[in-house]
């Protein structure tokens, strides 16, 4: 296994790299409609359309309970009297790209846990399987699809009796920068040789930031899948753009319409099958355009925004802090 990341793979730029030449983008799609934050359109029912500072929890409220693990919001950490068994998902109201979502699996983690206020708790949920299904409406004609799936691949270290965990996780490219992390959590098993066939699952949340491998899944659509998860969205207020991660005891059954909801991403949601491997750099950008080209046009159904210069006060402030 090769020991760095080569500087073509592009999944582990920072965001504002690979999506810096969509800056053109936007500006040409301003100047077509009028409209600097024309984005926050798609979804005219969120917060910002999905784009910043929306609460996911709001938005999970309103679907049925049969989709989604049981879910609680704190306004402050003290509230401990709502707290599930552990273990539980905790994890900020208003996040992105899996920072702070952690797994609380007993007292220790849940007083260690960094967040304060606003904060979301959901039971663990032991579905083996995790998707990301990237969902449009254009609500002027009706249509609806499901454009991209993605499919995850955990972080998992099996022994082969003479390497460590830590020579296995120093020479892992989706590992090399968060070594202190896996040491910390890890510290017993981290210098010692394991058992041959001893498995470990190092990551079990399921962002590529954090380890996990992005698979395009897309293949696995039905209509079964479709209809459902339009059948969900009709459900959330002025919700036309956006991604489901959720959870499924397998693929027969995500195909068929049956799983839970993890969260629901608005606008600002990336088509993440673009980071399976197998993508050049050019695949990834034109699979990106073609979810932007679906949200200008899910936008254009809507009236323009009143507060557009507090919008884009705000998104510009978000990017040039």
């Amino acid at each position: 296994m090769k020991n760095k990341r080569n500087f073509w793979e592009y999944e582990y730029w920072p965001s504002w790299v690979f999506y810096g030449p969509f800056i053109l983008y936007w500006v040409w799609r301003y100047f077509q409609c009028g409209d600097i934050t024309y984005f926050c359109r798609a979804n005219p029912g969120i917060h910002f359309g999905g784009v910043l500072d929306y609460s996911k929890f709001q938005i999970i409220q309103q679907i049925p309970d049969a989709f989604k693990p049981k879910t609680e919001f704190l306004f402050n950490k003290s509230e401990n009297s709502k707290l599930f068994p552990f273990p539980f998902v905790a994890k900020p109201d208003i996040g992105e790209r899996g920072i702070h979502v952690e797994i609380i699996r007993n007292e220790t983690d849940w007083k260690n846990y960094p967040v304060k206020e606003n904060i979301i708790i959901q039971e663990f949920m032991e579905e083996p399987y995790e998707f990301g299904v990237f969902y449009v409406h254009n609500p002027a004609t009706q249509e609806f699809d499901i454009l991209s799936i993605t499919g995850k691949e955990f972080l998992i270290f099996e022994a082969d009796g003479q390497q460590t965990l830590k020579d296995f996780l120093s020479n892992h490219p989706r590992a090399i920068s968060r070594l202190d992390y896996f040491e910390s959590k890890f510290q017993q098993e981290w210098e010692i040789i394991l058992p041959k066939g001893t498995k470990i699952l190092l990551e079990p949340i399921g962002n590529h930031n954090r380890g996990t491998k992005f698979l395009d899944a897309t293949h696995l659509k039905t209509t079964q899948l479709v209809n459902k998860i339009h059948e969900i969205s009709q459900q959330i207020k002025g919700f036309y753009y956006g991604r489901f991660d959720i959870k499924a005891n397998s693929i027969q059954e995500l195909q068929e319409g049956k799983f839970r909801i993890i969260e629901i991403n608005g606008a600002n949601s990336e088509p993440t099958h673009i980071y399976d491997p197998k993508y050049t750099l050019w695949q990834a950008y034109k699979e990106a355009a073609r979810h932007f080209g679906w949200q200008y046009k899910i936008a254009l159904t809507q009236p323009k925004n009143q507060n557009s210069k507090e919008y884009f006060r705000a998104v510009w402030k978000r990017i040039f802090p």
